[in-house]
């Protein structure tokens, strides 16, 4: 019966594909969240922040730098682990009605109490970096190393970023799914083919685009031509990511829902990695201007710490560590915002150029993309194909019979031991049907002798000490 419980259990589990049908934070409840007025002042005071930051570092003061940044970094994440007091609440969130008495510069200026208990947090984080790492610290003076470390967490966000907007696309595949029916196992070349065709359309109209806010003399001969490299390579970069997934596509075609799903997250992920091969490429090639580079980069860091928080509170929800929460998404979010603000500045300081800085992290992005395309089909198809084989052996289960005290019914032939024991030897032989003497019919059989049957034994037994 434990058993069976363990596998009912099992078999009502929500599958992958379930779990991105049914995610618990959406998009744009999380955004409206984030953006909530009674706590825009945390929004404000990041973007000031780490713009001061990115100044000294550029203004060889990388240390003083990272640890600004370390230790605003901690402080969100200290108040994200306290968020969930009602104290706390009220000390990082505006309450709904200001005073209406005050004026508004007044009440403006007033918001930005709710971040102070943040900033004391980043004290105590940056007095516990002194402590240890400092000139005077426990572990000896390392404050150099920190820009260092924190740089090469850059390819660590770019991984986050990567997998944050992979769950955020494949959350969209497996929307609105058509009915779990059978089909017949088998991958189209027409729809390879139409997909391949419609991203390198997009591609086109994109880089056209790109290449006229550059320089708006471009003609289409000399766009192609000037582009035939980089079409070559997103050409080649379908094909093998086509080629890496053609096992899992496969196995997912035996079932519709499998199929359309397998079909949408390979090529909504197959658009998101010629986004960013296209940003390396342009900032290559096209060097757009600084302005749009930055506004692009700046909303382009919004969205990768907007997605790792959705990604975060999606998953966590369901987990029994619950890291993140409605009630501290915000200064979980600013934590990580710090930390990918802080890569980024020390970053481009150790290579002197923002772009190179930001054609990394793309190219991570990529790669990131192409290895997780055939392993998040495979899980979630694999998942769901587990549950339901589950479940299908737990429906055709028997439960086995209660054990009985009663004897087994008399309906059942005797053994021939048991026919010989209760029934008298005949004293004429028997013979079987077909005719062939019983073995033994003529052997005289009597009692077996037994050991000390003739000993007399005493009625009183004496016991020995």
């Amino acid at each position: 019966m434990e058993g069976h419980a363990d596998s009912d259990a099992s078999s009502s589990e929500p599958t992958n594909l379930e779990q991105l049908q049914q995610e618990d934070a959406s998009l744009f409840s999380l955004i409206r969240i984030l953006l909530s007025v009674s706590t825009l002042p945390h929004i404000v005071m990041i973007l000031v922040l780490s713009s001061v930051l990115q100044i000294a570092a550029v203004n060889n003061l990388e240390t003083t730098s990272a640890l600004g940044f370390l230790s605003l970094s901690g402080g969100y994440f200290l108040t994200g682990l306290f968020a969930s007091r009602a104290t706390v609440q009220r000390w990082i969130q505006l309450p709904e009605r200001g005073d209406e008495e005050r004026s508004a510069l007044s009440r403006l200026l007033g918001s930005f109490r709710i971040c102070l208990f943040p900033l004391l947090m980043a004290v105590v984080v940056f007095a516990c970096l002194l402590a240890l790492v400092g000139e005077q610290g426990a572990l000896g003076d390392l404050t150099g190393v920190l820009p260092v470390a924190l740089s090469s967490c850059f390819v660590v966000w770019a991984v986050v970023q990567g997998r944050g907007f992979g769950r955020w696309l494949s959350s969209i595949a497996a929307s609105k799914l058509p009915d779990a029916k059978e089909r017949e196992p088998g991958l189209s070349s027409r729809s390879t083919g139409t997909s391949f065709v419609v991203v390198m359309l997009i591609t086109i109209v994109l880089l056209y685009a790109f290449e006229m806010l550059a320089d708006s003399s471009t003609t289409m001969e000399g766009f192609l031509l000037s582009n035939l490299v980089f079409l070559g390579i997103v050409s080649a970069v379908f094909m093998l990511a086509w080629r890496r997934s053609r096992e899992v596509r496969l196995r997912a075609s035996s079932r519709v829902d499998f199929h359309r799903f397998g079909g949408r997250w390979m090529f909504l992920s197959q658009l998101m990695i010629t986004w960013h091969l296209l940003t390396v490429w342009r900032h290559q090639f096209i060097t757009p201007a600084t302005a749009l580079l930055v506004a692009e980069e700046v909303a382009l860091m919004a969205f990768t710490i907007l997605m790792a928080i959705w990604g975060l509170t999606s998953r966590s929800f369901r987990s029994p560590l619950k890291l993140v929460t409605t009630k501290n998404a915000l200064p979980m979010g600013l934590a990580f915002g710090y930390a990918y603000a802080g890569s980024v500045a020390m970053l481009t300081t150790v290579l002197q150029d923002v772009r190179n800085v930001m054609m990394a992290g793309h190219l991570v992005v990529a790669l990131t993309f192409l290895w997780m395309q055939p392993r998040i089909l495979d899980r979630t198809i694999g998942h769901v194909e587990s549950a339901e084989h589950i479940k299908r052996v737990v429906e055709e289960a028997v439960a086995a019979p209660e054990p009985s005290n009663e004897a087994p019914p008399s309906s059942e032939q005797p053994s021939p031991i048991q026919e010989a024991e209760s029934e008298p030897t005949p004293d004429v032989p028997v013979k079987s049907g077909d005719g062939v003497e019983d073995i033994g019919e003529e052997v005289e059989w009597k009692e077996p002798d037994v050991l000390a049957n003739e000993v007399e034994w005493d009625d009183e037994i004496e016991l020995l000490d």
